[in-house]
């Protein structure tokens, strides 16, 4: 039996770069909030609090290059709409379901598609002892291939023998179809529910 190690394979697209952004976003806007209330509150001298927002030396500059701040302000706004738009267009891509090259040779590649990967796992899964349903989703990308599965169990049904069954059966088949000696896989179990009784 393989060693058990914790998935590299996220349960979900990974949003790391949303949340590294959202973060990012949080910690400026509290940090300008926390300065406007410093200034605001006469801490730094009661001059500076009860000076307008926008200093007089630039909206002078500003009135005196009307033309030349209407385009950079343009142009920041084109910026931050085509940033907004690629960030919109990244988070609702859907996520790459890889095939997978079995041989490369000069006559042409063997390639596995995603659906018939997963629909043979999902066949083999489904032949465990406890297992009524299994889910199978292909993911990572061509040259690091990984599997997602959700397996519904029967009620009552042990799953460490289902673990073993489905390491020994199960991913060394897939293991071994692909030639790859690991295959990372993130495994979420669900058990099915018994079916209702009526009281009498």
């Amino acid at each position: 039996m393989t060693e058990i190690k914790p998935s590299s394979t996220p349960i979900g697209r990974s949003a790391a770069f949303e949340r590294g952004a959202v973060v990012l976003l949080g910690v400026l806007s509290l940090l300008a909030g926390a300065a406007a209330i410093v200034v605001g509150s006469g801490a730094l001298g009661v001059f500076r609090a009860r000076r307008p927002l926008a200093d007089p030396l630039l909206a002078q500059w500003l009135a005196d290059h009307a033309q030349l701040a209407g385009v950079i302000g343009l142009v920041a706004g084109v910026v931050l709409f085509v940033i907004g738009l690629w960030w919109v267009v990244r988070a609702l891509r859907p996520e790459q379901r890889p095939d997978v090259r079995l041989e490369h040779a000069d006559a042409g590649d063997l390639n596995v598609t995603a659906g018939a990967l997963a629909n043979a796992v999902r066949t083999d899964a489904e032949q465990v002892s406890g297992v009524t349903r299994a889910r199978v989703r292909m993911a990572g990308t061509d040259r690091s291939p990984s599997l997602r599965l959700t397996l519904s169990l029967k009620e009552g049904t042990n799953v460490r023998h289902v673990w073993e069954e489905l390491d020994e059966k199960v991913l060394a088949r897939a293991r071994q179809a692909l030639g790859r000696e690991t295959l990372p896989t993130a495994i979420r179990l669900r058990l099915d529910r018994g079916p209702k009784q009526r009281v009498r």
